[in-house]
């Protein structure tokens, strides 16, 4: 994404998976996972923010086939995971800038609250 010129149908898709804490979530948790070499898949059900049955049907049915629209993800519905789709090169860059960056952002842009100290992370 960086360093190459995109149109504005990439551009677009790239904010709208961003534009949502559900979405930002399963990307950073997944960027986490790669980016650490830990695993090439992660367990969208254990991500804590996913455990109440509301969030669950909106992941179900809007926030995860949204990604998977845009190839950012594989969803494996009956094992309840997702991996880098054939698109994330679009939109990984996007997320390594923001992830690097995170502590300068204003605490409701990181997605999480401060901690004891009051520091932003």
């Amino acid at each position: 994404m960086l360093g190459q010129r995109l149109d504005a149908e990439e551009t677009d898709h790239a904010l709208n998976a961003l534009s949502h804490a559900s979405r930002r979530r399963l990307l950073f948790k997944l960027y986490e996972e790669l980016d650490s070499g830990e695993g090439e898949r992660i367990n969208y059900t254990e991500i804590p923010s996913f455990g109440a049955e509301k969030k669950r049907i909106l992941l179900y049915h809007t926030h995860l086939p949204k990604l998977e629209k845009f190839g950012y993800i594989k969803w494996n519905e009956v094992e309840k995971t997702i991996q880098k789709g054939p698109q994330w090169e679009e939109i990984e860059p996007l997320l390594e800038l923001i992830y690097s960056h995170l502590c300068e952002l204003p605490l409701f842009l990181q997605g999480k609250p401060p901690d004891t100290n009051g520091t932003k992370c």
